[in-house]
């Protein structure tokens, strides 16, 4: 079996049929104002040594576009065509303020998201640190709790072996106070209670057991009140009294008889 070749197309610059086929189409003459075709080739001559050093290529295509601008400038002028804008020249938006209000309101609401969005999560970690406090609130308190249980329970243990707590009323007033102050102890507690004092049943614990003060001698007069004599009754001592004077023993008995 033969080798089949397979077709080669081949590329020719045939110039001359290029320019043929470009004259024919184009409508561009040596009478046609420049005005009407705004087409111009430079002179400029373009000097790049190296084409992939991007900074001196588009300094050379540069220098060839204002080469261009300035020599077409030049061509208009001569032409009398105006070319610059005039000072009250208004160039309307290419957009519509309908788009632009949508735009708007776009960008409106991509700020508001956000602001949403920071502030949604701002209380997130509120809550979370509020639920971390939270959390260490009651495990506080849950060893406060298990604290003054196991207190309780050592003085329990404590008066189950003590002889002594056949006593009766007082060894139980006793074991009251010092179960009272096993749960005083929580900081908690004291903190609650710092200035309401303490409360009736530990008052009367305090009086009960001498914690209340003096109770011996508490009516005895001393000299301050001695000295006092605003509860005397001055003016019925007086003379003439303010009152009756009370009748003889014959008048009275003579009112006994006539009864």
């Amino acid at each position: 079996m033969e080798d089949v070749v397979p077709h080669q197309r081949l590329t020719i610059n045939n110039t001359a049929a290029l320019s043929t086929s470009t004259k024919r189409i184009s409508f561009i003459t040596h009478l046609t104002p420049f005005s009407e075709h705004n087409s111009l080739v430079s002179t400029e001559d373009i000097d790049v040594p190296d084409a992939n050093d991007d900074l001196n290529r588009e300094l050379a295509f540069y220098k060839v576009a204002q080469s261009a601008a300035l020599q077409a400038r030049t061509l208009l002028k001569k032409e009398g065509v105006n070319f610059t804008r005039p000072g009250d020249y208004f160039a309307e938006m290419v957009k519509t303020d309908e788009h632009m209000g949508k735009i708007k309101k776009k960008l409106y609401d991509e700020a508001a998201n956000k602001k949403a969005a920071a502030e949604a999560r701002k209380q997130r970690d509120l809550k979370k640190f509020g639920k971390q406090v939270q959390v260490a609130k009651l495990q506080q308190r849950a060893k406060e709790k298990r604290e003054a249980l196991e207190k309780i329970n050592a003085l329990k243990k404590k008066r189950k072996g003590d002889t002594s707590a056949e006593a009766g009323g007082e060894a139980d007033d006793l074991f009251d106070v010092a179960v009272e102050d096993a749960v005083s102890e929580n900081p908690r507690k004291r903190a609650r209670g710092a200035d309401s004092g303490p409360n009736m049943k530990r008052q009367k614990k305090n009086e009960k057991y001498g914690f209340g003060g003096k109770k011996r001698f508490s009516k005895s007069g001393d000299a301050i009140s001695s000295g006092d004599m605003r509860s005397y009754p001055g003016r019925k001592m007086k003379a003439g009294g303010g009152g009756a004077k009370r009748p003889g023993k014959s008048k009275r008995a003579a009112a006994r008889g006539r009864a």
